[in-house]
């Protein structure tokens, strides 16, 4: 509007007058809308610029991002809708000029992201959303925990009749108790997992945890299992326990074969961000949690049952990559770690005569394989031998003048009960070595009995347990079973010696050849 001076006062007084009006009754008006403008007040988000990132891990280059405007009161999608591309592999993105009726709005992302645990772009495209009231905004990252929350916030607004905000406030804390974290953090659509603090944290370990995959799983895709989680979330607030046993199952499985060291290696290797926040402490709690609520055995880190005052080098298993500790105790060096070599096409004696403890693979990178004699001694490698063939195995009794490599790796061997005694009487006997030589954790502990050990030389016994000829684990906590190479000769073969740690002590015994030991090798 333009006026002369002429006319100000014929009309444009009149004009501004109204105007000023207009003004006074929105500032003082109670009847506001949820997000926080007045019903009279037009556009309640006129041309704003929104920027924000995109994670899963973060979204790749031309992920689409789009806008479409919320009533606060009702949840109901308007009609109002912009677009954006995210504009690098950052996840960053921007959508300029929005313009909405009500300040609440979902912003969408759909696209590739980079998967934290492989550290490579997925094959399948996903789609996160963040509800959000624009009011006072012009950020807004979308996220897992912006995804989860989503029906939440919905149902409470339109079923329970909470203010936006209000309901905002409750599903944030919900989602974040569903995985066990509590504290106050600033919202989910101010947080980054590039970025520094406990929010952040939380953020990440919900991102990692969400990509459970393991076999025991029982959501395909991670579309899928969102929707899932969110749906039961949305119902109460909560999720069942069996959903939560699944993903911390594969949480501890993770954590042991090294696949959670690899998302801060992956994340680290984009250089995005000075340091990664500490999101293993929350996935730690969360699995503790899970395991404290249901009884359930959770598996502890493979390496975190090495003594951390022992010094250790490192082998590597050239046929499968796998690395080892290994120690020197005396005049010997032992392998700290059980062996889980599993080829049984390279080593087809291994082909039905070895197995993961309870037939759960993700025990097998922490515990090691329990091996028969045939599969440990590689029989199939001895009786094809050009030179000096030997049926040995079940049944077949087997003597050895030399050192058997069997599956052990290359300049290694496996110990007969002479290496075994060895080892005993340098730590000074059978009647303390069991406590000397075992893991100072991962042992049967509680009011009727501690049988961790001190682990004095590393060596680091881990409760491995063992498995029957019938098909029946045992893993209680309480003893483990390492195999020898040295046959009980009164038994035609049926029976050779194992060594057993228990308590405080440990001694020999015999054991029918087709059950499943542990095995430690010892350097040539």
């Amino acid at each position: 509007m333009k006026c002369g001076w002429n006319e100000i006062v014929k009309k444009c007084f009149a004009v501004f007058i109204a105007l000023v009006s207009i003004v006074l009754l929105a500032a003082c008006s109670d009847d506001k809308f949820a997000g926080g403008t007045t019903e009279d007040a037009g556009l309640a988000v006129q041309n704003l610029n929104v920027a924000g990132v995109s994670q899963k891990g973060p979204f790749v280059k031309g992920s689409v991002v789009t806008v479409q405007g919320v009533d606060c009161r009702t949840m109901g999608l308007t009609d109002e809708r912009f677009e954006g591309v995210v504009k690098s592999d950052k996840g960053d993105f921007d959508v300029e000029g929005i313009s909405l009726t009500s300040s609440c709005a979902v912003f969408e992302v759909t696209g590739h992201y980079l998967n934290e645990i492989t550290g490579e772009k997925t094959a399948e495209k996903v789609t996160l959303r963040a509800l959000t009231d624009l009011n006072n905004r012009n950020n807004v990252n979308i996220n897992l925990l912006t995804r989860l929350e989503f029906e939440r916030v919905v149902k409470l607004v339109t079923e329970k009749n909470k203010s936006f905000a209000d309901a905002k406030n409750q599903a944030e804390k919900e989602v974040l108790a569903a995985f066990g974290v509590e504290g106050n953090f600033a919202k989910p659509e101010d947080m980054n997992i590039f970025e520094p603090g406990d929010g952040n944290a939380a953020l990440l370990a919900v991102s990692v945890l969400m990509q459970a995959s393991n076999d025991s799983n029982r959501y395909s895709g991670l579309d899928e299992r969102m929707d899932k989680l969110s749906n039961s979330i949305a119902e109460d607030g909560s999720w069942s326990d069996s959903v939560k046993s699944d993903i911390a199952d594969w949480a501890a499985a993770a954590k042991a074969s090294g696949q959670m060291d690899a998302v801060r290696k992956n994340l680290e290797r984009l250089n995005y961000a000075e340091e990664i926040p500490a999101f293993e402490k929350f996935v730690d709690g969360f699995v503790e949690n899970v395991a404290s609520d249901t009884g359930s055995f959770v598996l502890p880190s493979r390496e975190s049952f090495l003594n951390p005052d022992v010094y250790y080098d490192t082998i590597v298993d050239n046929r499968d990559g796998q690395v080892y500790m290994s120690v020197k105790i005396g005049t010997q060096t032992w392998m700290a770690q059980n062996l889980n070599y599993a080829d049984s096409t390279t080593t087809p004696s291994l082909l039905n005569n070895s197995w993961c403890m309870d037939d759960k693979k993700e025990y097998c990178p922490v515990l090691g394989r329990l091996y028969t004699m045939s599969a440990a001694i590689d029989s199939v490698k001895l009786a094809l031998d050009a030179n000096n063939p030997m049926v040995c195995g079940y049944g077949k009794a087997c003597t050895f003048s030399d050192k058997v490599q069997g599956i052990c790796p290359d300049g290694w061997h496996l110990p007969d009960t002479t290496e075994w005694h060895t080892l005993i009487e340098f730590v000074g006997g059978h009647e303390n070595a069991g406590s000397l030589l075992k893991s100072q954790t991962g042992w049967y502990n509680d009011i009727d009995g501690n049988y961790n050990g001190t682990d004095d030389y590393g060596f680091s016994a881990i409760a491995s347990g063992d498995r029957y000829r019938s098909g029946i684990f045992t893993f209680d906590g309480r003893y483990a079973s390492f195999l020898t190479v040295t046959e009980d000769s009164e038994e035609n073969g049926r029976v050779s010696y194992f060594m057993s740690f228990s308590s405080e002590e440990t001694s020999f015994g015999s054991s029918f050849k087709d059950n499943g030991f542990s095995v430690r090798c010892v350097k040539d």
